[in-house]
């Protein structure tokens, strides 16, 4: 039997963990099995601990995108259906990778055609990113993912006025060829189950040849700093996770944003004993949004992880990090331990396989 395999790019912060939590749970009340494989450039990712939480089975790719960790890829997705045995497998790669049909769809389609049914590939594109924010190497990335696209999906329905950027965002679509374009607010569901009725019923071709100039995509990875921390709070004083979160999201971006470092997305999940949060940002001087706000809770102990994707010098991002840290938690009312504090510039992609 094989599985169906659903690989949804796009870039940074286009919503791409929230389609595939709307996708899951859709398909989970469709009496379908699912497993998630996520991937990052890191480890100690925030979309991993969210579709755990969310009972699903996941699997993560970690220390490179899929292309350039390509048997890990394999092994992630042969672990899924060995111990998930799911009907769908829902595959988010990093959102700084384009390239996927020749490094990721056509190799998977020869390593593992007997075992897996592959999607057309889907890319999203957020119609509120402002992409004129990034360099030119960063746009660039932007610009080959959509234009490898078999669907692209229009996200964040809900948070725009009908209107003038939802028609470019279409026409954005249209210009790179797309055969299918869809609108959909994850947040609110609205419009997921005809995209996820198309790829469920369609097979990808992946006849699309793109044109990638390597050395401008590694400029466009190295154009970003990328931070992932996992780490503990403990207080003398009883305190609001919610409010520690909404703080810490405010103050990196009011840091960043001093300094002229654009966000491409930060993201933030804490624990504590008996309620989880998940908030995060997609630009700078954007809303927080929300996936995980329960009843606040005082606690005097919490647990996190923060992933932060900047287009900064990871010394740079590194240094507003821990200096945010420290002001929003100060020493000796707070202490913060650190189990895992990564930040770092990609390595320029090289792919197991090209073809």
């Amino acid at each position: 039997m094989t599985t169906l395999l659903i690989l949804v790019g796009g870039f940074l912060g286009a919503g791409k963990t929230t389609l595939l939590l709307s996708a899951a749970r859709l398909l989970a009340a469709r009496g379908l099995k699912v497993g998630i494989v996520t991937n990052d450039q890191g480890s100690d990712l925030v979309d991993t601990a969210l579709f755990g939480h969310e009972q699903f089975g996941v699997t993560e790719v970690a220390g490179g995108c899929f292309c350039c960790r390509f048997p890990d890829l394999l092994k992630a997705l042969r672990t899924l259906q060995q111990t998930v045995d799911p009907d769908v497998i829902l595959a988010e790669p990093v959102g700084s990778c384009t390239d996927l049909l020749a490094t990721v769809v056509r190799p998977l389609r020869q390593e593992a055609g007997d075992r897996l049914r592959i999607a057309p590939l889907t890319v999203l594109l957020d119609p509120l990113r402002d992409q004129c924010r990034f360099a030119a190497e960063v746009d660039y990335l932007f610009e080959r993912q959509l234009a490898e696209a078999d669907v692209v999906v229009i996200t964040k329905q809900d948070l725009q006025p009908a209107g003038s950027a939802a028609r470019n965002a279409r026409s954005l679509a249209l210009r790179h060829g797309a055969d299918r374009v869809y609108s959909v607010s994850a947040a609110t569901g609205a419009g997921v189950a005809a995209w996820l009725d198309f790829v469920m019923t369609t097979e990808g071709t992946a006849e699309r040849r793109l044109d990638i100039d390597y050395e401008r995509y590694a400029a466009g990875e190295e154009a970003l700093g990328w931070l992932n921390v996992d780490g503990v709070v403990t207080a003398g004083r009883a305190f609001s996770p919610s409010n520690w979160i909404r703080y810490l999201l405010q103050m990196l971006d009011a840091s960043l944003t001093t300094q002229g470092a654009e966000i491409a997305h930060v993201k933030v999940m804490a624990r504590t004993a008996d309620v989880v949060f998940k908030a995060g940002m997609t630009q700078s001087c954007d809303p927080i949004r929300w996936d995980l706000l329960p009843a606040d809770q005082q606690t005097t102990r919490l647990t996190f992880l923060l992933n932060a994707r900047v287009q900064a010098p990871p010394a740079e991002l590194e240094s507003v990090v821990r200096s945010t840290l420290a002001e929003l938690s100060p020493f000796p009312d707070f202490e913060i331990d650190f189990a895992r504090f990564d930040c770092f510039q990609p390595s320029a992609p090289r792919p197991t396989y090209r073809m």
